[in-house]
């Protein structure tokens, strides 16, 4: 009977982490790559068999300006396979921006929900004891994957406070649930 409970509270945990991450992405979608780039595939340039028919000159300045800025060099061709042209790209920076932008504003959604999936699952009465664990769970894996998204974009000392604070949750958690466990034997 242990096992089904078990089982049980895995599984109301699994689904209900899940739940709120589809849910989420239905209500408020994620950017998409295609939104800010094209996506351009690359003719290769007919091959050139003398370079010294081609007259154009590379910019250094420009191409290091553009690598510096997060932007991408792209070139136009001539029939021969010369490059005639060279402009900045910033598609991709664009979308990693809306990107950073996007998992800020996902971590302030998502956390509380974690953190009241946990609330919620400690105070459920304990005779559906492996609902409130699978829930308790829920929040949990929530605020996992929650932090995991967001990790890369917070500076070192964000890292370290927020890990802490979660650290602080869970200890907090297992000190409420133990001495509950504890208080109900008596």
């Amino acid at each position: 009977m242990k096992l089904k409970k078990v089982m049980l509270s895995l599984s109301v945990g699994v689904l209900a982490a899940l739940f709120i991450g589809f849910l989420i992405e239905a209500i408020y979608p994620s950017p998409k790559y295609d939104d800010h780039c094209r996506r351009q595939f690359e003719i290769p340039a007919p091959q050139v068999t003398k370079q010294e028919s081609c007259d154009y000159t590379y910019d250094t300045a420009f191409r290091n300006k553009c690598a510096d800025e997060k932007g991408m060099v792209r070139q136009e061709y001539d029939s021969k396979g010369c490059v005639i042209n060279e402009t900045c790209d910033y598609c991709e920076k664009d979308y990693i921006n809306a990107q950073e932008s996007y998992n800020r504003n996902l971590f302030y959604i998502t956390a509380p929900t974690g953190l009241l999936m946990i609330i919620f699952g400690l105070y459920l009465p304990a005779n559906i004891d492996a609902i409130a664990g699978g829930i308790l769970l829920g929040g949990i894996l929530t605020m996992i994957q929650i932090t995991m998204r967001i990790f890369g974009n917070l500076g070192k000392w964000s890292r370290v406070i927020l890990l802490g604070l979660e650290l602080i949750l869970v200890i907090w958690v297992g000190i409420k649930k133990m001495s509950e466990g504890t208080g109900k034997k008596k």
